[in-house]
């Protein structure tokens, strides 16, 4: 009788494990959290060919993958590399000897990154190679300076285009310094074109999914025309830039 019982025991037991094994219910496996990239970046440059201010530019890229397309939109300050202030001063106030214009230029842009170091799932550092192309759209204006020149016998101040310090348009003319950089944008003309840009872009992680990155360059940028910058020089229709830029971005998974 013992016999028959642990027979009967041994069978039992096997089946209500397997019954038990069958009402439970299976979890599916947890994916592994997305890394953090960067949605937007909004920064300022400086550059070879502008000075301490080279400009600003808004980066969107498209997708998710960490090799992924971008759009950019950038303002930047072009100069001619042959420009040196005058050493007459007045008052600490100076301006470009025989600058006759002045040139900003509008670079929307279509480009690709690449990742070519990840940053750790702890954070830190990320590297991107970058190359873009886009119209270059140039802004041509007059450069404007602030002079003080004689008027029947008495001094009188006014903001003129350079070019009419030079053509005895006024007498005895002092110039006192430059004008703002958006004086004489109404008289502009737009001067079409096309850019190349390449880059490193070194991204760091910062608190609630910001980022401030840094980018090293070199942009070409193509016109349909020469540019005249400069009194007595002959204008250029090819600039070539080498800059660094400082961006902040937000973050998304």
């Amino acid at each position: 009788m013992r016999r028959i019982g642990g027979i009967i025991l041994f069978i039992y037991f096997p089946l209500v494990l397997m019954g038990q094994r069958k009402n439970a219910v299976i979890q599916a496996p947890q994916s592994p959290k997305t890394a953090q990239s960067s949605n937007w970046s909004l920064g300022v440059s400086t550059s070879t060919n502008s000075g301490i201010f080279g400009g600003i530019q808004f980066r969107k890229p498209l997708g998710v993958k960490e090799n992924r397309n971008f759009i950019q939109l950038e303002a930047a300050l072009l100069k001619d590399y042959r420009e040196f202030n005058s050493p007459y001063t007045f008052n600490g106030r100076s301006h470009v000897d025989g600058k006759l214009n002045q040139l900003i230029v509008l670079r929307p842009a279509y480009g690709r990154q690449w990742t070519l170091l990840q940053k750790s799932t702890e954070g830190g550092q990320k590297l991107m190679g970058l190359i873009s192309t886009g119209p270059s759209i140039g802004i041509q204006k007059p450069y404007y300076v602030e002079i003080s020149y004689d008027t029947n016998g008495m001094q009188a101040v006014s903001e003129v285009p350079y070019a009419k310090t030079l053509d005895n348009s006024f007498k005895k003319v002092t110039i006192m310094g430059e004008s703002s950089l958006f004086k004489g944008l109404n008289e502009s003309i737009i001067v079409p074109g096309w850019h190349v840009k390449t880059a490193v872009n070194m991204e760091i992680e910062t608190l609630k999914q910001n980022n401030i990155s840094v980018e090293i360059g070199f942009v070409v940028d193509f016109f349909s025309k020469p540019i005249e910058m400069l009194n007595l020089t002959a204008g250029r229709q090819v600039y070539t830039t080498g800059y660094i830029s400082f961006s902040m971005g937000k973050q998304t998974k």
